[in-house]
């Protein structure tokens, strides 16, 4: 799965006396536009928040580029047959025992396409194989882990501004080295519209560099007769800053037969831009940075991510059962001061519920004795003439039962006494809730005499 483009890409420099890091903002076409500027001495802290990478870096990819000093990498150009990108680092592979100064075993290497410049169609495409050692490489790592940048991409800065610049007609570029590394200088020799050779001279004491740089230059030359594409003599340019333009120029008109064309070179913050801006397009392909480094990069970025986010579900558990034991004491003490209201009402509490119960027993009593009062009075109202009662029973304050005797003549007056009762009311509310059929017997004393017996249900004390 291809990454996704980052949007922020940081460019460390990192020499033996300072370094300097550069932060950009990358926008969505891969414009990188500079944010912040860091600079200080080799050995002071980079800005953590800056170059570390966390979870935040799943939502905001962030790209960390260092770059390897120019005096460590070896530069070689070749030419292969066009192929995509798996072909031809399988066929520059092949070439390596040819090209690398190194053993194969003894280093990193890497290879940047060349953007064709010549008008006339080929089917050889040209490269710049890119080769450093790889205890150099590894102990630049581990300068880089000890400031706390992890990097993703190993870059020679200078390549970027050789590729970038417009070369017009054939020639030789000289790019000397800074001011810091002053006695080094990069030479690309263009002719045909293709970079034809690069190569990296050192030089010793300033004296001697026209005898130096001109037994490279004469040697390089040889070369490109033999190749066939060096068809007339060079003309120099140099690109180099003002203050060390004076210098080389003295240098180059000694070995030049025609004047020195001399350009400014791009300052480091506008590499440092360019860098950022083909990483974040995807248009460098050269990355020194060692597979191995960078699947335990990744995975040393996916076990912090798990650990920060394993800490922070522990933190927020924690938190969780702080707060939970916060309310459980909070509810301990709310019920230890209810228990002491409770025990301290307890005593009136008990007197109270004493107090209402021997109320409600007075009210009942009281009810009741309402209740049998009305009763009666209500049987003895609608007692039919003739009709006498002979008990009147009150039972528990719920039923009241009525016994009686009543002529033989009369007998169809107990449905309508029945009738009766159930029609009473008091304070509109009828007095019982139910009455029973009356039943009746035959007196053995007179024949025309019958017993009968009524029950009725009251409605409730209250009355």
């Amino acid at each position: 799965m291809k990454p996704a483009p980052p949007n922020t890409c940081n460019v460390l420099e990192l020499s033996a006396d300072q370094r300097r890091l550069w932060c950009f903002k990358v926008a969505g076409d891969g414009a990188a536009a500079l944010d912040k500027e860091h600079s200080g001495l080799s050995g002071d802290a980079l800005p953590g928040p800056r170059v570390a990478k966390d979870w935040r870096a799943l939502l905001s990819p962030r790209l960390n580029l260092a770059w390897l000093p120019a005096g460590s990498v070896f530069l070689r150009v070749a030419e292969f047959p066009k192929a995509d990108r798996a072909e031809l680092l399988a066929m520059v592979e092949l070439a390596l025992e040819k090209i690398s100064p190194l053993p194969v075993a003894q280093i990193v290497w890497s290879v940047e396409p060349v953007p064709a410049r010549s008008l006339v169609p080929s089917e050889m495409q040209t490269v710049v194989v890119l080769i450093a050692a790889r205890n150099e490489v590894e102990k630049f790592l581990g300068t880089l882990e000890s400031c706390g940048f992890l990097a993703d991409r190993l870059e020679m800065p200078l390549l970027h501004q050789i590729l970038a610049n417009k070369t017009e007609g054939d020639g030789t570029w000289v790019y000397p080295a800074s001011s810091t590394g002053a006695g080094a200088c990069l030479v690309a020799w263009w002719y045909g519209g293709e970079l034809r050779s690069l190569s990296h001279v050192k030089l010793t004491l300033p004296e001697k560099w026209p005898a130096e740089l001109g037994d490279a230059l004469t040697k390089a030359a040889w070369a490109g007769e033999l190749e066939g594409w060096l068809t007339n003599p060079p003309r120099f340019r140099l690109v180099a800053a003002p203050e060390d333009q004076e210098v080389w120029l003295r240098v180059l008109g000694e070995l030049s037969e025609g004047n020195v064309d001399v350009a400014a070179p791009a300052d480091a913050a506008a590499l440092a831009s360019l860098s950022a801006q083909r990483a974040a397009r995807g248009e460098s392909h050269a990355n020194l940075l060692p597979a191995e480094f960078t699947a335990r990069y990744r995975q040393r970025f996916v076990d912090s991510v798990w650990m920060r986010g394993l800490g922070a579900l522990v933190a927020v558990y924690l938190i969780g059962v702080a707060v939970f034991l916060g309310l459980l004491w909070q509810a301990e003490a709310g019920k230890t001061s209810l228990q002491k209201q409770v025990s301290g009402l307890s005593g009136s509490y008990t007197n109270a519920l004493v107090t209402k119960a021997r109320i409600q027993v007075l009210q009942e009593q009281v009810a009741l004795k309402y209740a049998a009062i009305e009763s009666l009075k209500a049987v003895a109202t609608q007692l039919p003439e003739g009709m006498q009662l002979t008990d009147f029973a009150f039972q528990r304050g719920q039923k009241v039962a009525l016994r009686g005797t009543v002529p033989a003549e009369q007998i169809s007056k107990l449905t309508d006494f029945s009738a009766a009762l159930q029609t009473i009311s008091v304070n509109g509310v009828p007095l019982f809730k139910t009455v029973s059929a009356p039943s009746s017997q035959g007196s053995g004393v007179a024949a025309n005499q019958f017993y009968w017996t009524l029950s009725c249900e009251l409605r409730g004390p209250e009355l």
